[in-house]
This record gives structure tokens, C-alpha cells and sequence, in this order.
């Protein structure tokens, strides 16, 4: 859940003047400032409270900028507290130092308000998606050890009590009361697994969001990195930030629902609408792996039956590991392709990438839960996106490109007005 505390930033400056327009540049912005006027006071005040973001003066009086960042970055409790350096703009070796000590990015002195307002607002984000990644992952790995835990626990049991009861049915009949009591013991554990992997597809599913955040933030660092700044730009993304962030809360508002009533929300969608949306929100991903998403419907395509949520995240699930796939290949050859059809009395959805391909051997155990190829990968995007696609009537499969690469397929049904 979203804290209401605001992202505290330091700033550290020996001109008095300079920490006053900093300040006034950033008023009216969703931060709480401190100040500091040399870097041993800097230094301290981190010590107080770990700040967020650190706006710092290469060159000062005693302990300098550099000095600082130094001793920050040597800190493992400050290690992964941003740092901007203030430099001149022709001042190219104090920059690059900069850099090279850890700072994550500079704003040239004397700034631009928006400019600041930007890389200042950009930096936060990064620093808040990567802490919250982080965190998500320290509780999935958590909750996955202890899930696993308990049905390793309970088919031991099961297990156990099975061979006891085979035993006792050798000897007396009435034993079929005890077999009995133990297969509803094995259905609850099957409610058991059920559980586990949802509760691991909730935080995979949250994952994503997170990670486009992430990119889009990173897109905006590099945009505003550019000379000059392309300011229209980064806005854009910080807005596809703060969209992630509605669309991450949305995931697990939907994953809530599934769970309490167990069925979906059944509505007319324009797939290509979806299609679309889906492509404007990988649009930073794809800039950052060098591939090309080339988008081709069918003109006229009807209307589909089903969840706006759950199809756009098996499209995600799809397109995230296409871009994954070609990342492998030379840049003129990452192409991704998303085509949308109608076959066989319903629509089909697909996604054809030019990455090496799927062994035969698993073309169908890719759906499995658990199963991935990937160093760090969940596997369990895919058994997800199979389950949802088929809660909506349709089939969801893979095959091997005739060429190169792999094609995953999604046919659905159309909406039919009435139909339950």
C-alpha cells in the first residue's frame, strides 16, 4: 500500500543563495526539503534521517560534493540514496567524476526550474519502483518458501496416511471411512496449491507494472539527458508512470475479486483498442531493448467477450516475453509482431517474435507453473495467461516460427448481445 510520507530531498550547497533558489524551484512539488550548507553538516543530517534524494555541490569549502558521494556510496545504509550533482555547465570533468563515484545523474548550474523539477522528479521515481521491486520480490520469495513449505508439510502427511489406510483396507473393510477422510484431505490440499500459485500470480502480475515503471523512468532519465533536454518527453513518461501505478492497483483490485466471487467481468471489448493500449504501455521497454513492435488488425474486426484487465495483462504476459526473446538477436533482427484476426467464428490474437525459438519439446510445458528458461524468471506468466484466456472460452498456444522464433496464439469468442 502507497505511503502518504513525502519523498525527502537534501540539499546541500555552501551559497546561501543557490540552496534559496533551489528551494523556491522545487516549492509547490509533492517533497519535503532539508538543507545543509558544507558536507560534514550534510553528512549528519543523512545520519538523522535517510533522505531520498541528495541534490549536491561538487565543489565546497572543506568536505567537497565528491568527498560526499564517496563516503554516501561506502555506506551500505545509503548506498542506494541517488545523488545529483550541481555543476557549471562547461565544468565536463567534474560531472564525469561525479558519475564515476555513483551520482545517477547532475543539473547544470545555472539550472532551468522545469529542467530541475524533471530530473528531480524522475530520479524519485526510479528510486521508489526499484525499492518497491525490491520489496515485492523479498515477499513473494517469502510467501513462496512458506506456501511450498506447507505442501511439502501436508503431502507427506498424505502420503503417510495413505499408506496407512492401503495397510489397514488389507485387514478390515471399515477402513474405507479412513480413505475417505484422507481424500478430503487431498482435495483441501489441492486448495492449498491453488492458493500458493495464486499467490505467487499476484505478485508476478504486480511485477510487470512495477518494471514499466521502472523503464519508463529510466527513458525519462536518458530523455532528459539529451542536449538539450527533450522536456515533452519526459513528461510523457512520468505520466505513463503514474498510469503503471493506477494499472498496478487495478491488477490486484481484479486478482481480489477473482478470489472472492470467482467469476469474471464479462463485457464487449475492441481488442484493437486493447492492442494499442498495450503497446503504448511497453513503449518505453521496447525503445530501451532496441526492438520494433509493428501492430497489424484487421479492419472490422467485432467485438470480443470478456475481463478489459485480465486480456490486456495476458497480452502484456505476451509481448514482455517476445521482447525478452529478441533481446538475444542483433539489433536490425528484434522484431516483434502482434497481429489480430478473425478465424474460426471467433478472434485471434497473436504474437510472433524473432528470438531463437521453442524447443518442441516444450512447446506445451512452457504452460506449466513454475516451468520458465529464463535465469530469474517466476514461470508462471504463461500457466496464468493460459488460465485466463480459457476462463474466457478461448485457447491460448504456442508454435515454432518457420524460421526463427516462436508465435503465440489467443483465439476468443466474439460478443454476442444475450449471451450469458
Amino acid at each position: 500500500m502507497a505511503s502518504d510520507r513525502h519523498a525527502l530531498v537534501l540539499l546541500v550547497d555552501d551559497d546561501p543563495s543557490s540552496l534559496k533558489l533551489l528551494s523556491e524551484a522545487l516549492a509547490g512539488q509533492p517533497l519535503t526539503l532539508a538543507v545543509a550548507i558544507d558536507g560534514e553538516m550534510a553528512l549528519r543530517q543523512v545520519r538523522r534521517e535517510v533522505p531520498d534524494l541528495v541534490l549536491l555541490d561538487a565543489v565546497m569549502p572543506g568536505l567537497s560534493g565528491f568527498e560526499v558521494c564517496r563516503r554516501l556510496k561506502e555506506d551500505p545504509a545509503t548506498r542506494g540514496v541517488p545523488v545529483l550533482f550541481m555543476t557549471v555547465l562547461s565544468d565536463t570533468a567534474s560531472r564525469v567524476r561525479g558519475l564515476e563515484l555513483g551520482a545517477v545523474d547532475y543539473v547544470s548550474k545555472p539550472f532551468v526550474r522545469e529542467e530541475l523539477v524533471a530530473r528531480v522528479r524522475t530520479q524519485l521515481a526510479i528510486h521508489a519502483a526499484a525499492r518497491a521491486l525490491s520489496e515485492k520480490n523479498e515477499e513473494l520469495a517469502a510467501a513462496r518458501a512458506s506456501l511450498e513449505l506447507e505442501v511439502a508439510r501436508r503431502t507427506e502427511e498424505l502420503r503417510a496416511a495413505n499408506q496407512r489406510l492401503e495397510r489397514e483396507l488389507e485387514l478390515n473393510r471399515a477402513a474405507e471411512l479412513k480413505v475417505r477422510k484422507a481424500q478430503e484431505e487431498l482435495a483441501h490440499l489441492n486448495r492449498v496449491s491453488a492458493m500458493s500459485e495464486l499467490a505467487a500470480s499476484i505478485a508476478h502480475e504486480l511485477n510487470q507494472p512495477l518494471a514499466a515503471i521502472l523503464s519508463n523512468a529510466q527513458a525519462a532519465r536518458r530523455l532528459l539527458g539529451q542536449a538539450p533536454p527533450d522536456i515533452a518527453e519526459a513528461r510523457a513518461a512520468l505520466d505513463d508512470i503514474a498510469a503503471d501505478g493506477r494499472r498496478a492497483g487495478k491488477v490486484i483490485d481484479r486478482m481480489r475479486a477473482m478470489l472472492r466471487k470467482g467469476e469474471l467481468s464479462a463485457v464487449a471489448l475492441d481488442l484493437g483498442e486493447l492492442v494499442r493500449e498495450v503497446a503504448r504501455l511497453l513503449a518505453s521497454a521496447a525503445l530501451l531493448a532496441g526492438a520494433t513492435v509493428r501492430i497489424e488488425l484487421a479492419p472490422g474486426l467485432p467485438r470480443v467477450r470478456g475481463d478489459g484487465i485480465q486480456l490486456q495483462q495476458v497480452l502484456l504476459n505476451l509481448l514482455v516475453n517476445a521482447l525478452d526473446a529478441v533481446s538475444r538477436r542483433p539489433p536490425e533482427a528484434r522484431l516483434v509482431v502482434v497481429r489480430a484476426r478473425t478465424a474460426g467464428g471467433g478472434v485471434e490474437l497473436s504474437v510472433a517474435d524473432s528470438g531463437e525459438g521453442i524447443p518442441p519439446a516444450d512447446l506445451e510445458r512452457i504452460f506449466e507453473p513454475f516451468f520458465t528458461s529464463k535465469a530469474h524468471g517466476l514461470g508462471v506468466g504463461l500457466a496464468i495467461s493460459r488460465s485466463i484466456v480459457e476462463a474466457h472460452g478461448g485457447r491460448l498456444w504456442a508454435e515454432r516460427g518457420p524460421g526463427q522464433g516462436a508465435t503465440f496464439r489467443c483465439a476468443l469468442p466474439v460478443w454476442r448481445e444475450g449471451a450469458p
